[in-house]
């Protein structure tokens, strides 16, 4: 009698969840397989042998298949919801830099913040944030955005924020540096950043690069 036996390697999966698929360009199910050997007996799997070869993340919509790290990514809601709070942080760090009660850049701030996709922040919100926000905590908001948003998205983020500092005049040294360590967190360069500056005080009311919603600027 013949006896037809080996090997062959198999997917488990192991746990399912929702992530930032590349492929689609937008948040999906995920499947994340464990792929281990077997051993086959008239080509049947009967029982795993040796270690984990490895573990793969699959896409349920468009079957892309990437490696785990992929779900250290945030899915776009998830990062959405760092965008609204980095962009509070930093408008009341803008405001603590220059005149904080000046109702002028309080407004661009309440702008600022609806423009990331708090729709209901109003001047009651901005109270509590500058009572209540730590703006020494700016750096562990930006690291996300520095990762997540494109160049187009980046520079948007720093005009918002810039507007705050130019709403009542000139940025003072205070508000400059604050723009700067910003622009330095999110990779522009001091040229490009003054170039920033220079376009908002050209024309204040000018619209800003981009008016999409907060995914439309994340990487490719």
């Amino acid at each position: 009698m013949l006896l037809i036996f080996g090997t062959r390697a198999r997917l488990k999966a192991v746990a399912t969840g929702e992530f930032f698929c590349s492929g689609c360009g937008a948040d999906r199910s995920y499947v994340l397989q464990q792929i281990r050997r077997w051993f086959t007996f008239f080509f049947v799997p009967l029982f795993p042998i040796g270690k984990v070869l490895g573990e793969q993340v699959k896409c349920s919509t468009c079957g892309s298949t990437f490696r785990p790290e992929v779900l250290n990514t945030p899915t776009s809601a998830a990062f959405s919801e760092t965008l609204k709070g980095a962009t509070r942080v930093a408008a009341v760090a803008m405001l603590v830099a220059g005149d904080r009660e000046n109702p002028v850049p309080r407004a661009a701030a309440i702008a600022a913040a609806r423009k990331s996709g708090s729709e209901n922040y109003d001047e009651s919100w901005l109270a509590r944030d500058i009572s209540a926000v730590d703006p020494s905590n700016l750096d562990e908001y930006l690291a996300p955005l520095a990762k997540g948003l494109n160049a187009q998205g980046k520079e948007v983020f720093i005009e918002q924020i810039a507007r705050i500092g130019l709403a009542d005049g000139q940025l003072s040294a205070t508000e400059t540096q604050l723009l700067e360590k910003l622009g330095a967190a999110l990779g522009i360069s001091a040229v490009y950043l003054r170039g920033i500056v220079v376009s908002i005080t050209a024309d204040p009311q000018a619209p800003s690069a981009g008016d999409g919603p907060p995914d439309e600027h994340r990487l490719n």
